[in-house]
């Protein structure tokens, strides 16, 4: 990827930033919100591979490890850095994902993600437990959902400039 490449995804990752930060809150319902991170690293991996994703995987995780008020500092950051990375690796062995496998991986990557996060922080298996049906799954189909149309819109897109 060339510097005007590099800073096309920064300026992305910024804006993505900004929207989890204020749209998700607002697209919110019963406290479940979409996680537009999680899909911008899942989109970067697929599209650049497994280096771009684990980069973005680890500044995404990073920037939310400084940004909210946790305990964990680097518990996002090696979660979303090992997503990035095992996505990209993942589009790499299969080649080409078509839309149902990029929104499957979308939600496996979610799962991983969190359960990565849970196991760092050392919580108790009930509360995992708890987390995981109240808010891990509604937040992950909520994910693929939103995911789904994005990458629907970015196939689409593809589809538009080869024809």
């Amino acid at each position: 990827m060339n510097n005007l490449g590099w800073l096309k995804s920064l300026f992305l990752f910024v804006i993505v930033f900004a929207l989890q930060m204020t749209v998700a809150d607002w697209l919110s319902f019963f406290d479940v919100a979409p996680d537009f991170v999680m899909i911008f690293i899942v989109a970067m991996a697929i599209r650049r591979g497994p280096t771009a994703g684990c980069f973005w995987g680890f500044v995404a995780g990073f920037t939310q490890d400084v940004y909210a008020p946790v305990e964990w500092l680097g518990a996002n950051t090696i979660a979303m850095t090992v997503v990035g990375y095992a996505v990209g690796q993942l589009e790499e062995r299969f080649l080409s994902l078509n839309l149902p496998a990029k929104v499957g991986v979308l939600g496996l990557g979610f799962f991983v993600s969190d359960m990565i996060y849970f196991a760092i922080t050392g919580l108790s298996k009930d509360v995992v437990t708890n987390l995981f049906l109240t808010k891990s799954l509604p937040e992950c189909i909520y994910t693929m959902l939103i995911g789904g149309i994005f990458f629907y819109l970015d196939l689409g897109s593809k589809k538009k400039k080869h024809a």
